[in-house]
């Protein structure tokens, strides 16, 4: 009798054990998802606002300012964040926790540099060809570039659910775009240039992230130099000889608030695109600046007087649904790669 209740005890403790490793387990799994979604949900709202606000401040700074200098508005964003970064690097706040040599610099960070400036200065370069809304709407084309792009260097896995939410995106927008009144075949090659620019900026960018785990303060200190040194060639081929003369550099002297307040928030835009990059990756990125793109419109046409008919607001509600369709698949992709990752450990 006695060993029958010793074996019947120790039944009942295996029983409770597996009980509390069970209940350790949901909590574990409930922590990592919870943790996950909170991070992610902090990068992106934080990365809507400034984007969003650094655009209408661009589009001010342009045409209300007088400003007409899209390259050198450009390159105050990565000027103002690798000495931020570079700052903290100095001060021992943050530590570099990989040593770059310069081949392995030139290989990896400047391609980014390279496509960065001309995303940038294409970017800026669009407000004054293009009105903002239009410019906005026409963007949803680029989630299926880099989708592909992902793809095709191994970074992403193309799955139906995926290219279904992509293109329901991108259908809505080439909705919205037919009743446009604007039309500029530049703004349109310069739209396409740096939607190309751009896509290959993702892929590098996840790369980087992803695959060799940089820190985002570490990402900033080695990429801005490179993004800075190729938009200062655009400002030299362009842009300088204008931009010496004093009526057009004494604008900046007269009034540097607006111009400050841009490079700061340069410098929160590059910090939170890092950020949603490595948190969800980058079509994750372009798919919720599709998003972010219907609340500049909504502010466009209070603020600049665009027209938005529709035809267009149709558009947009069918890239929401798209938006959120592919989300919703991403999303359970990234949580089961944090949960096997998590058992692994």
């Amino acid at each position: 009798r006695a060993i029958e209740m010793r074996r019947s005890g120790a039944s009942a403790a295996s029983v409770e054990d597996g009980d509390e490793k069970g209940m350790k387990k949901v909590r574990s799994e409930a922590d990592v998802r919870w943790m996950y979604y909170a991070k992610a949900l902090t990068y992106l709202l934080a990365w809507s606002l400034v984007s969003g606000l650094i655009i209408i401040l661009n589009n001010w700074i342009l045409h209300y300012d007088h400003f007409p200098f899209p390259i050198t508005l450009s390159a105050s964003g990565p000027l103002f964040s690798w000495f931020v970064a570079a700052t903290l690097v100095a001060t021992g706040h943050t530590k570099l926790e990989r040593r770059m040599t310069f081949g392995l610099w030139l290989r990896n960070i400047f391609p980014i540099g390279f496509f960065t400036a001309i995303t940038y200065a294409t970017g800026n370069e669009l407000y004054m060809f293009l009105s903002v809304s239009f410019i906005q709407m026409m963007k949803s084309l680029s989630p299926i570039v880099v989708l592909f792009l992902l793809v095709l260097f191994r970074l992403d896995v193309l799955t139906r659910e995926k290219l279904a939410g992509v293109f329901i995106m991108s259908v809505g927008m080439i909705i919205a775009c037919f009743d446009e009144p604007t039309f500029s075949m530049w703004g349109i090659a310069l739209m396409v240039v740096g939607e190309a620019a751009e896509a290959m900026r993702m892929v590098f960018f996840q790369h980087l992230l992803g695959q060799q785990q940089f820190g985002l303060i570490e990402g900033l200190f080695y990429t801005c130099p490179a993004n800075f040194f190729f938009l200062c060639i655009g400002i030299a081929v362009f842009e300088e000889k204008s931009l010496t003369e004093p009526e057009n550099y004494g604008r900046v002297v007269n009034n540097p608030l607006p111009y400050v307040v841009v490079s700061c928030m340069g410098f929160g835009v590059i910090l939170t695109t890092l950020g949603v990059i490595q948190t969800c990756g980058s079509l994750t990125f372009k798919a919720a600046g599709q998003v972010r793109n219907v609340g500049i419109v909504l502010v466009s046409i209070v603020m600049f007087g665009d027209v938005v008919s529709g035809r267009q607001a149709c558009g947009y509600a069918i890239n929401l649904i798209g938006f959120f369709t592919y989300q919703y698949v991403k999303s359970r992709e990234d949580l089961a790669a944090l949960e096997a990752k998590r058992v692994e450990a």
